[in-house]
């Protein structure tokens, strides 16, 4: 009897510390803080988030890595005070997916699709703030951003749609995210490249040379009407037609993100506040990219640049 005993209490130790152990690496897979630096990993797969629940407010940089088979981005939504995770699929997810029907199958016009979300959606829509994110990013690919995250409740959503035409929201890529009142020490990095977004440019400043740069986007103004400007980064080649990546990029058009993407991604930014600035990082290779915006690029919000 003592002997089994004995026995019981090691296996019951071991698997104990092998428990211990496990919650301690899992816990660095999700959060690190190292320096001025903040970093949490969000994994993209078809169609799902594995991400934190928690995290601190201030500086946070999000390791992004695409492990599905099609492009992924992320957008953080902060929620206004008084509403919640719940509302906000309900609310306002849905009445975009049942404009996207409209537009997919019905044939309605880009600007009947804006006046019924206009009807459609609540007034408090107006006050979630964009606080960044990824752009599009392709299968395999990983990105780094780096926002100033405010306390209060986020959603993590990625609206690229499958082939078949659904949005990735709406298959399961919409997730709560909690920003906790206890800040990090972290800091805001150096950039090598700076874009600033205005009504209706994007002026791309730097050292536009091959290596790892890191990108500050700042939001200058957004358009009065509409959505934001934000960043993506698509690597061109030889078969690369702009004019039909720049459309690709506009979720109102029919074929507008919709899998499989027109090229290689790399990165950029995603929407965020007017005066606010994000980070991203890119591995830069010889040869031709496109900074684009998504919902304005059409508009004249892109820059094609070379890099010798």
């Amino acid at each position: 009897m003592m002997k089994k005993t004995l026995t019981l209490l090691a296996v019951s130790a071991l698997l104990t510390g092998l428990l211990f152990e496990q919650s301690i690496a899992q816990s660095h897979a999700s959060s690190h803080e190292y320096g001025s630096e903040h970093s949490i990993t969000i994994l993209a797969e078809d169609y799902a988030f594995q991400a934190p629940d928690n995290i601190p407010s201030g500086w946070t940089t999000i390791q992004y890595e695409n492990q599905g088979n099609e492009p992924h981005f992320l957008v953080l939504a902060k929620i206004p005070d008084g509403h919640t995770f719940d509302e906000y699929a309900t609310n306002i997810v849905s009445p975009f997916n049942d404009v996207w029907y409209a537009l997919r199958d019905d044939g309605i016009s880009q600007g009947e699709a804006m006046e019924r979300l206009g009807a459609t959606l609540p007034g408090w829509f107006w006050t979630v703030d964009f606080m960044g994110g990824t752009g599009v990013i392709s299968p395999g690919h990983t990105s780094d951003v780096t926002m100033n995250l405010e306390p209060g409740t986020y959603v993590l959503e990625c609206y690229v749609k499958t082939e078949d035409g659904e949005m990735h929201n709406m298959e399961g890529m919409l997730r709560e995210l909690t920003v906790t009142e206890a800040p990090t020490e972290a800091t805001a990095p150096e950039a090598d490249i700076h874009i600033t977004l205005s009504n209706f440019e994007m002026d791309v400043q730097g050292s536009l040379s091959p290596g790892s740069r890191t990108v500050s986007v700042h939001v200058k103004e957004n358009p009065e009407v509409g959505f934001g400007h934000n960043v993506h980064v698509a690597r061109l080649d030889s078969n690369t037609d702009v004019d039909e990546l720049v459309k690709w990029m506009n979720f109102f058009d029919v074929e507008g993100l919709k899998t499989p993407n027109p090229s290689t991604f790399v990165g950029g930014m995603h929407l965020l506040p007017v005066g606010h600035t994000g980070y991203f990082t890119l591995d830069l290779e010889p040869g031709h990219y496109l900074f684009v915006s998504e919902y304005t690029g059409h508009m004249g919000v892109m820059q094609e640049v070379t890099v010798e």
